[in-house]
């Protein structure tokens, strides 16, 4: 897991992103203040293109499209509480991870038992 370090406060941040396997993605987050969250306007990789998805907590919130995506994102959060407030990522309140292939393997292992 590779920890997405360069989330600010600010609520539109647009980054792009490294793979293992040397390609690029690039993820928009916007903090939506009527919502108390954080959702990914756009994650594109290539032709794959993934709009509005609510930042959760979750070991693979990208899990649905593992046929698809060669990677993960993952989020974790103090106490358990969903990344909720502008700062949590800039606070380290919540913690915003990209997911190896491997990693998003051994995930689907885990859930599916095998």
């Amino acid at each position: 897991m590779l920890t997405i370090q360069q989330i600010t406060a600010d609520p539109y941040q647009k980054q792009t992103l490294a793979l293992d396997d040397g390609t690029t993605i690039t993820l928009i987050i916007r903090f939506i203040p009527m919502q108390f969250g954080w959702f990914i306007d756009e994650l594109t990789r290539g032709d794959f293109t993934i709009n509005g998805l609510r930042i959760t907590n979750n070991p693979n919130m990208l899990n649905q499209f593992r046929n698809s995506l060669t990677f993960g994102l993952a989020c974790f959060s103090a106490n358990n509480r969903e990344p909720s407030q502008q700062e949590d990522f800039s606070s380290g309140s919540s913690v915003l991870y990209l997911l190896t292939a491997a990693e998003v393997v051994q995930y689907t292992e885990l859930l599916t038992g095998g």
